[in-house]
């Protein structure tokens, strides 16, 4: 703070109050100066003990530096490749009424990610449920609004004619996701994920290369690439 130009400005204001009283108002204008004087002191010792932060305004029209943008970024789920534990042979197929017509998926194409979010949920409910075995079964069928949709549930069966893929290592016994053939051929290069909501938890398939991406809002019901 200038506190020479406040000084300046007190006295100005302490003559012309004696000019506009007479001589009678000299001494009052006198008085005024120095009430003024020791109030702008006591004003300057108060404000001296607190210190000034970086970058406040001290006067009028001081401008703020510029607020730095804040960048948000929403980082995916990790995933990785499944291993692919089990593939059935033709044989298996051809036993299997279901599956007799259905060609062989060829190992490389065989392929789905599992996230951690989905391995590790998978892990609990094995121990929890006390079975080896416990997987996640995915299944393609028709209907939904837009011709196809998920079908995900828990499962302790696998078929012969059952792809297998497992997230290493596995804890204990063979927990990971089961997949048919036919189903397989819909969902090949997809991520299998386990996501929690305010409005519930649950597995469900992300990034299907086969999917148009003009999905239900639900994301169960999908409309097939043509």
């Amino acid at each position: 703070m200038d506190t020479n130009y406040y000084h300046a400005r007190s006295s100005r204001v302490a003559k012309a109050v004696s000019r506009k009283l007479g001589a009678n108002g000299t001494s009052r204008a006198v008085r005024l100066n120095e009430s003024s004087t020791t109030m702008f002191s006591r004003a300057v010792a108060t404000c001296s003990r607190f210190a000034v932060r970086p970058y406040t305004v001290t006067r009028i029209g001081t401008r703020l530096p510029p607020v730095p943008l804040r960048h948000f970024s929403c980082t995916p789920p990790f995933r990785s490749p499944a291993v692919l534990a089990h593939a059935p042979t033709q044989a298996d197929l051809e036993a299997d009424d279901e599956f007799s017509e259905t060609e062989i998926i060829p190992a490389e194409e065989a392929t789905l990610d599992i996230t951690d979010a989905a391995a590790e949920q998978l892990r609990n409910i094995s121990v929890r449920e006390q079975d080896e075995n416990v997987s996640l079964r995915v299944l393609v069928e028709s209907g939904g609004c837009h011709g196809y949709q998920y079908k995900l549930e828990l499962t302790s069966k696998r078929e012969p004619s059952d792809y297998l893929f497992v997230r290493p290592p596995t804890t204990p016994g063979r927990v990971g996701v089961v997949v048919d053939p036919v189903s397989l051929g819909l969902l090949k290069g997809s991520t299998i994920d386990f996501a929690t909501e305010l409005i519930g938890s649950s597995f469900r398939v992300q990034s299907n290369p086969q999917a148009t991406g003009k999905g239900c809002g639900c994301g169960v019901s999908w409309e097939l690439k043509e």
